[in-house]
């Protein structure tokens, strides 16, 4: 058994949302939150809108790359088309026709300005009359155009300019054989001149002009094509047989166990296995749940066959189960019981028991799990309240949780003393009444075979045999007298009271016990004034009294000690006008914690030093008897200094002043 709960069918409750899972689905529509193939669609377009601007992005790059490359290649066969005519010139020494060239040059479409540079970064040709002879050093940085330099290659650069970005072209001018006589060997001038060309910004590429308006719009057609196949795909193949799932995860959520997803959602894929496992394991939980609710009937049908009350409470103080005897005798319904809390149902409390003035067995078992009793006071469902024995134990389930299962036992009249408590008391005399017997049995058998022997061998003679008679009359009053008392202490309550002698029944017991005392290395002392005391009471229930509070007391000293049994008239009072009597029972013992001093005269409640369990009815049964004499009896005691065991009890004087009056 791994829990005692009763099985109901409750809708399943899903986890609480973390603070960021709070604050998504705070901004997100409740249409939105309700369907995950309406998020798989918007997912889905969000992804489509992203790849388009993405790719309008790329179309774009790819554009503008397409046209620099074209232009570059353009603006080097135009520079190497006007190397070719400049060298031409050079050759003639035609400075007009170089001029012209430049003029040219810069008047060409596409072409914004033509220069031609010395190699020290002066104008010497330009398109523009008014650039000839200025200088031009930053726009040759980074071209080495001096001797001892690998010959340069062209260089192109694009700078952003009002109308888009501008192309410029450095193209070096190399030295050639041919013209060794004006310029000298390439080895010491590598460069006869740099023609520098400005050509007219280019146009940004826009989406809609040109191929990029052509990507786009095939790029956009196949993502739409693709959100297309998309949708339908996941709406058919993951958001149907989601819907399914959760359709039939929500009915047995809410108690319908028969519910399925069904044949239609079983295909080979994962989302098919899901379903399938999800069929399987409703099926589990339906038989689990009707072999628990089977399991539970069982359980309530084998506590109700119990006589006494039984209650099963967990650590929160909720009953987890309750017999019909309870139910009975409290007054209420069992089945509304069960999950309402020990001290709302037995004792019609807001709260629980406090602990510091109730034997609570829950509170108690939480602290130390085993097992106890205790006395409490249940309130039944007509208001009256019935006194129960709760003998209570700890119950461990399987899950770890302690519960504490109570049986009861009612208390419906005053215990007092009973024949066969008194006969079961007799039984613990036996040690010392087998004692008392046996040594004058032995001393009779041996008087007995000594006269024998003397009567047969004819030695003997009268006054010898007298004297061993004498001791056999001696020895056999001795049993006489302790079958007397066994008799005495065994007899029925009278209904009247008389008196009784104290020091006599004080004799009496201490003769039984005796033996006893000898072997637990006890002390005894008597003192009572005066030696011919005597108090009302019934004798056999007064002997029995004695017996118990001796008992307890040598049960207190299991190292040994000492035994005062005290009495004397008590003081005068206005209650007591010296007519009342004080008996008292004094050990060396462990003595009584104050806690227990309040509880020590409840029945069954038994705390004994020496580790062993006894009934507890010992100290109830001694207040119930001095109650039944017109007394009372009290304790002193204090832990490690001993108890002191104090009977009040009336004189024959105090009945006879209560008659006259």
């Amino acid at each position: 058994m791994t829990g005692l709960t009763t099985p109901v069918q409750t809708p399943v409750a899903t986890p609480a949302p973390q603070a960021g899972a709070g604050r998504w689905a705070a901004a997100v529509p409740r249409w939105l939150q309700a369907s995950l193939a309406r998020r798989l669609m918007l997912g889905l377009a969000v992804a489509l809108l992203v790849s388009a601007a993405v790719l309008v992005v790329l179309a774009l790059a790819i554009g503008r790359d397409g046209l620099r490359r074209q232009h570059e290649a353009a603006a080097e066969r135009v520079a190497r088309l006007f190397e070719a005519s400049l060298q031409n010139a050079m050759l003639k020494r035609d400075l007009d026709g170089m001029a012209g060239i430049l003029t040219s040059l810069g008047q060409s479409p596409g072409v914004a300005q033509a220069r031609l540079l010395e190699p020290g970064g002066t104008v010497r040709f330009a398109s523009h009359t008014r650039a000839v002879g200025s200088a031009a050093q930053a726009e040759l940085a980074g071209l080495c155009l001096h001797a001892g330099c690998k010959p340069p290659q062209p260089r192109l650069d694009w700078r952003p300019a009002p109308g888009g970005d501008q192309l410029r072209i450095a193209y070096p001018i190399l030295n050639q054989q041919r013209c060794v006589q004006c310029h000298g060997t390439a080895d010491s001038r590598p460069v006869n001149g740099v023609l520098l060309v400005d050509f007219e910004p280019l146009a940004p590429v826009t989406p809609l002009g040109g191929p990029g308006l052509l990507l786009t719009g095939a790029g956009l057609a196949t993502l739409a094509l693709f959100a297309a196949i998309m949708g339908f795909t996941l709406r058919r193949q993951v958001a149907w047989p989601l819907a399914r799932l959760a359709a039939a995860t929500d009915r047995l959520a809410q108690g319908e166990l028969s519910a399925r997803v069904g044949a239609p959602a079983h295909g080979p894929d994962e989302l098919g296995r899901v379903a399938h496992g999800f069929d399987d394991m409703a099926a589990r939980v339906q038989t689990m749940v009707g072999d628990l609710a089977e399991q539970h009937r069982f359980l309530q049908t084998l506590i109700d066959a119990i006589p006494d009350p039984v209650l099963v409470i967990a650590p929160d103080h909720r009953i987890r189960l309750a017999n019909s005897a309870y139910g009975a005798l409290t007054g209420h319904d069992v089945a509304q019981l069960v999950g309402q809390a020990c001290h709302r149902a037995s004792r019609g409390l807001d709260e629980p028991c406090p602990v510091t003035l109730l034997h609570c067995p829950v509170a108690e078992i939480r602290a130390r799990p085993q097992r106890l009793r205790s006395m409490m006071s249940l309130r039944r469902a007509d208001g009256s309240a019935v006194e129960v024995d709760i003998e209570a134990a700890p119950l461990v389930t399987r899950a770890g949780e302690t519960l504490v299962v109570e049986v009861m036992r009612p208390l419906d009249r005053a215990v007092r003393f009973s024949q066969e408590q008194r006969l079961s008391t007799i039984g613990l005399l036996a040690n010392g009444v087998a004692h008392e017997i046996h040594n004058p049995l032995a001393s009779i058998r041996l008087a007995l075979q000594a006269s024998l022997r003397g009567l047969r061998a004819g030695d003997m003679g009268r006054d010898e045999l007298v004297d061993y008679l004498q001791l056999v009359d001696r020895e056999i009053d001795r049993c006489v007298a302790t079958t007397q008392r066994l008799m005495q202490m065994s007899q029925t309550p009278g209904q009247t009271l008389q008196p009784v002698a104290l020091r006599p029944a004080v004799d009496d017991v201490l003769a039984l016990l005796g033996e006893e005392c000898r072997s637990r290395g006890v002390q005894v002392h008597i003192d009572i004034e005066p030696a011919a005391a005597r108090v009302m009471a019934d004798e056999a229930e007064l002997r029995q009294v004695l017996v118990n509070l001796i008992h307890n007391a040598l049960h207190a000293m299991a190292q040994g000690g000492r035994i005062e049994v005290q009495g004397r008239p008590a003081p005068a009072s206005p209650e007591s006008p010296g007519t009342d009597y004080q008996l008292s029972v004094r050990d060396t013992g462990c003595g009584i914690g104050p806690d227990e001093q309040t509880l020590i005269f409840m029945p069954f409640f038994s705390q004994r030093s020496d580790g062993q369990r006894g009934t507890g009815l010992g100290l109830a049964i001694c207040k119930a008897a001095l109650e039944r004499f017109g007394g009372r009896i009290t304790v002193q005691s204090s832990p490690g200094a001993g108890a002191c065991f104090t009977l009040h009890l009336r004189t024959p004087q105090a009945e006879s002043a209560g008659d006259s009056a």
